[in-house]
């Protein structure tokens, strides 16, 4: 937030009171900014089974704080509903998931939002044994995601496309900006020598 704020500060600052020093600066924020985009999507599709394993990991590890005293403000239980609801899944794999979970585990049971839509709405469709329960998504939410990323690569790519674009406009923007000021000829106001 900070290197935003003092990014925005130094473009503006330097382009209305023309001060060389800010404009640079925000110059380099841009520069900085785009080799740290490009970095992050360049390691993430060099390592992509890596960062999968890890996301699977992590959200194995969450669903065992799921409806636990670690998850205080319900934030964990919020984030795995709205994921298992909108993508019509249940774990990371498949319902077995929650057998880690103290809460659900113990009784071989899900929460409400694995439970197929037209059962959601009944509190007790997840207590029943997820091995015989057919009123709950069968398939993981892993792999519901996965689909889902690969039908939309084309936008998420699109989209990326055109923050690319709107940040080389800015930098170049700024570089013609730069020049101008350094030129000698707009602090006199000359015109520009004939061309003949």
């Amino acid at each position: 937030c900070f290197v935003l704020s003092s990014g925005i500060n130094a473009e503006y600052g330097g382009a209305c009171a023309e001060i060389m020093i800010l404009l640079k600066l925000y110059m380099g924020f841009l520069i900085i900014i785009m080799l740290v985009q490009i970095i992050i999507a360049v390691g993430c599709v060099a390592m992509k089974s890596s960062v999968e394993t890890y996301a699977t990991n992590k959200t194995m590890e969450l669903i065992g704080y799921y409806g636990t005293d670690v998850d205080e403000d319900g934030l964990i239980k919020a984030t795995i509903d709205a994921v298992q609801e909108n993508f019509d899944c249940c774990g990371v794999v498949g319902p077995s998931d929650w057998s880690d979970n103290s809460v659900y585990g113990a009784n071989s049971s899900t929460p409400t939002s694995c439970c197929k839509t037209q059962y959601r709405s009944d509190s007790t469709c997840g207590n029943a044994v997820y091995s015989t329960n057919d009123k709950i998504n069968d398939s993981g939410c892993k792999t519901s995601l996965l689909n889902w990323i690969e039908s939309n690569l084309l936008y998420v790519g699109i989209f990326a496309g055109v923050i690319c674009l709107l940040q080389m406009a800015i930098m170049i923007h700024t570089v013609r900006l730069i020049v101008i000021l350094t030129d000698d000829r707009y602090e006199t106001f000359e015109p520009a020598p004939p061309k003949i």
